[in-house]
């Protein structure tokens, strides 16, 4: 078989597969798009020899009239990569063209559909007709071994003097066989080998290590301190390479690890930039009415079939270590919605009169501003709430008490929607929680949100006020005791996160001991019957 090596690899390298293999023997395996005129199909191999004894090979045909651009390519589903080059930054294959002197281009690139695609392209020329031959395609000198592509695009007959402009379709079609395309990596003489085999924060790996990767960005828990790095190099025991390390001193600071190989000549150095995550804030207030809860540490939530970033991230955070969630951070982009469309899983807020949410954020402006929306199954109609925050909220939970819609009028959320409508309330089906707003800053800083419920109107019942009566010791390991100022205590129910009901009592007394000797560890919420009304409070077993 006559080979062409478009590189030079070292006389003391061979090579190992990689994570691309694609030999189209399984009868399944072709390109998942062609643009522009070309074909594509797994088919026999109808130019079988020595050279290629393969019985499958991938068939792709340029006919007379296609596009000189045209090719076709492969493609992972969104998300995936289908190429690490820290697998290996060369590849092997097989091509047979029935014609001589054809331009060729191969090209690894992110996503053509997304926003930003990063891209490289290998061209080279086959000069031989009607035989097979195997070439090396070697992208090292344009990546540098930590890149991911989600696409493989092949191109024949493919002139890069074309892309200058002015030139037309093609004038002479082929066909081009394509077999055993397959990833490789050099690897290198075990003595001049400066690679570590693992890298650890804390005695933990580095999240996305690899001997090829050579720069890490790690952001630190708020008060973590400064951490400890530890590399372990990949020739390890006799003649093994020697690792200097350089720890960081502060935060945000830099570790080294500088690697030098058993020959003593060859280095590589590894660094690790650590930051510190912004500090949390304090826990957010505890809600004491009844209430249909979408964000709470004290209530059940309902169930949210979808949630929807626009944009950014959005986070869970639990902000009082019970191990229950009870906020969520918004950070960049300009908000998200809770979707109840999926499934048609529409909530009926006709009973409550009112939305609470709390707002947390460390440097609000003057004028920053929080859009609700409001939308019922007809999303033609929103009902808006802009809520105007000051600088004298900074750094503190700002509690926010709004009246719903209650089908005719808009109340607080009248707001720039000049329909006339208000939405039906028994079939909210999307809450839409806005950062950017017309002259607010709100959208490029970090947003803390609790307790997003509705209360009120025939949903609420009398609030007995929770400053008048006392429960100790909380947390517990056996019993909690409930003691009132000279009320009696009517009823108490005692339930677990998932909403179960795990004790009921009536005592009618003012002084009660709830045993919680036979309950599992965790977050209990105990509601507190009284004449004077009821309260709710939460009861944390150790």
């Amino acid at each position: 078989m006559k080979k062409i090596t478009l590189l030079i690899l070292l006389l003391s390298s061979f090579v190992t597969f990689g994570q691309v293999n694609l030999d189209f023997e399984d009868g399944t395996t072709t390109v998942q798009f062609t643009f522009n005129g070309v074909g594509a199909a797994n088919v026999a191999n109808s130019q079988m020899n020595t050279d290629n004894m393969s019985s499958r090979v991938l068939e792709v045909t340029k006919p007379a009239g296609a596009e000189w651009f045209s090719g076709c390519g492969f493609q992972s589903v969104a998300g995936t990569p289908f190429v690490s080059m820290a697998d290996g930054d060369q590849f092997t294959v097989k091509i047979w063209s029935s014609k001589a002197n054809v331009p060729f281009r191969v090209r690894l690139q992110t996503d053509l559909d997304a926003v930003a695609n990063t891209a490289y392209n290998y061209d080279f020329v086959i000069t031989t007709a009607n035989q097979w031959v195997e070439y090396t395609l070697d992208f090292s000198g344009v990546v540098n071994g930590t890149e991911q592509y989600r696409e493989i695009v092949i191109q024949p007959d493919f002139d890069p003097a074309c892309e200058g402009g002015g030139c037309g379709p093609i004038a002479v079609g082929g066909t081009y066989l394509i077999d055993d395309f397959v990833q490789v990596t050099p690897t290198v003489d075990p003595n001049t080998d400066a690679t570590l085999s693992d890298l650890t924060v804390n005695g933990t790996t580095v999240t996305g290590f690899s001997p090829n990767t050579f720069t890490y960005n790690v952001e630190l828990p708020n008060g973590s301190g400064v951490p400890t790095v530890a590399g372990t190099a990949s020739q390890a025991g006799s003649g093994a390479s020697n690792v200097s390390i350089t720890q960081a001193s502060m935060l945000p600071d830099a570790a080294t690890l500088n690697v030098t190989a058993p020959d003593g000549i060859a280095t590589q150095l590894y660094t690790v930039n650590f930051t510190e995550a912004p500090a949390l804030p304090p826990a957010a207030p505890t809600p004491t009415v009844p209430a249909i809860s979408i964000i709470s540490d004290v209530y059940t939530n309902i169930s949210t079939p979808q949630v929807d970033v626009f944009g950014g991230s959005l986070t869970n955070l639990d902000l009082n270590g019970d191990m229950n969630e009870e906020a969520r951070l918004i950070t960049g982009g300009s908000g998200f919605q809770f979707n109840y469309f999926p499934g048609s899983a529409f909530v009926d807020i006709s009973a409550p009169d009112m939305m609470h949410l709390d707002i947390y954020c460390d440097n609000i402006a003057d004028g920053d501003v929080l859009r609700i929306r409001l939308l019922g199954s007809d999303t033609s109609i929103a009902n808006i709430a802009r809520v105007t925050l000051n600088s004298a909220q900074s750094g503190t939970w700002v509690g926010v008490d709004l009246a719903i819609p209650d089908g005719t009028n808009r109340n607080d959320f009248g707001d720039i929607d000049s329909g006339a409508t208000s939405i039906d309330v028994t079939d909210l089906a999307l809450i839409q929680i806005n950062t950017l707003d017309l002259g607010s800053t709100l959208a490029g800083k970090d947003v803390y949100l609790s307790n997003i419920y509705f209360y009120g109107g025939t949903l609420s019942t009398p609030e007995f006020n929770a400053a008048s009566f006392k429960t100790y010791p909380n947390p517990t390991r056996d019993a909690w005791n409930v003691v009132t100022d000279n009320v009696t205590i009517n009823a108490i129910e005692v339930y677990d996160i998932s909403g179960r009901q795990v004790i009921t009592m009536n005592p009618n007394v003012a002084r009660v001991t709830i045993d919680g000797t036979y309950l599992k560890s965790g977050i209990y919420f105990a509601k507190i019957s009284t004449d004077s009304g009821a309260s709710s409070i939460k009861l944390v077993k150790n």
